[in-house]
């Protein structure tokens, strides 16, 4: 009896040692692990955010110079509204100029002249004073001559007056024609800065409004991917993070980048919202991944990016 005593205060003792030894093991198994990376879908867009070109007047297109996909360089004519009237506006102002720039050059003329006719009525007056003033000449013929010379200072006076109007008037219709080639100016749509045409919708003779956009531009710049990262792991995305672009739902590798913007808030999801399935009330932090290299991705596609958590340099 008593062996049979000590036997089984062995055997708990041994059971006890057992099950100490076994919650380790357990507390172990229930530790989280930190995550080494992040998925995100993303939407692929240019670095300068594309933007929407719209016209400044209303009007007839009447010719169009590019196509959808045509890479364009700054300041080069996409389209063109028709501007006939702003044609024959601007004709008719320019034809103003250039009978007053005529007019102005002959009152120079005059002037010119004038200013002869007077130097030398000044010089005989002034003679025939000389002479008065010794007797050899009488006082009505030095009269007569001081009266031409003063009206001949009147008379440049007179065209030096009519000289400032006409200038005037010049600059008048001068900032005329300046108005009318802007009127035409504004008729020509031209490239804000080096870009791709990314939609061109319109058709030679079609109205547009300055209400509704012409088509969709891309400006050159670096392509990059944009995220949206779930709120459990937005403390963990860093600035200086690499990234690998895949096809979404594969390994296919498209690109590699590097995230270079962080959005300062939180916000419902956005760039994919369309989608029905997704009925989650979490929120988002938008993320921006500057793809490396010469990318062909094409802009707007979806695609997955898995965020590298371990590399923030």
């Amino acid at each position: 009896m008593k062996q049979l005593f000590v036997f089984l205060l062995a055997l708990a003792f041994v059971t006890g040692c057992n099950s100490q030894a076994e919650k380790p093991k357990e507390n172990a198994a229930k530790t989280p692990t930190e995550p080494v990376r992040v998925i995100a879908i993303g939407r692929v867009e240019p670095e300068v955010k594309i933007t929407a070109i719209g016209s400044e007047v209303n009007g007839v297109v009447k010719k169009i110079y590019i196509q959808a996909g045509d890479t364009v360089k700054k300041g080069q004519l996409l389209l063109e509204f028709g501007h006939d009237y702003e044609d024959a506006k601007g004709t008719q102002i320019n034809t103003k100029v250039a009978t007053q720039n005529a007019e102005i050059q002959n009152i120079q003329a005059q002037i010119n002249s004038a200013g002869i006719k007077n130097d030398n009525l000044k010089t005989k007056y002034e003679r025939l004073q000389k002479i008065f003033e010794q007797g050899a000449e009488t006082k009505q013929n030095a009269d007569n001559a001081k009266a031409d010379y003063d009206q001949a200072a009147k008379d440049i006076e007179r065209l030096n007056a009519a000289l400032q109007s006409a200038q005037s008037k010049l600059k008048e219709i001068s900032a005329d024609a300046k108005v009318a080639a802007v009127d035409i100016e504004r008729r020509k749509v031209k490239a804000p800065s080096d870009g791709i045409i990314l939609t061109m919708d319109l058709t030679e003779g079609s109205a547009a409004t300055t209400e509704v956009p012409l088509f969709d531009f891309a400006p050159n710049s670096a392509l990059t991917v944009l995220c949206e990262v779930d709120e459990l792991w937005v403390n963990k995305v860093k600035l200086g993070q690499k990234a690998t672009i895949r096809t979404q739902g594969t390994d296919d590798k498209l690109a590699q980048g590097e995230v270079v913007y962080l959005s300062p808030y939180l916000k419902k999801k956005s760039l994919f919202s369309d989608d029905s399935s997704n009925m989650e009330d979490r929120r988002v932090r938008e993320v921006r991944i500057r793809l490396a290299g010469n990318s062909t991705l094409l802009i707007n596609s979806r695609v997955e990016a898995v965020i590298n958590l371990g590399n923030n340099n």
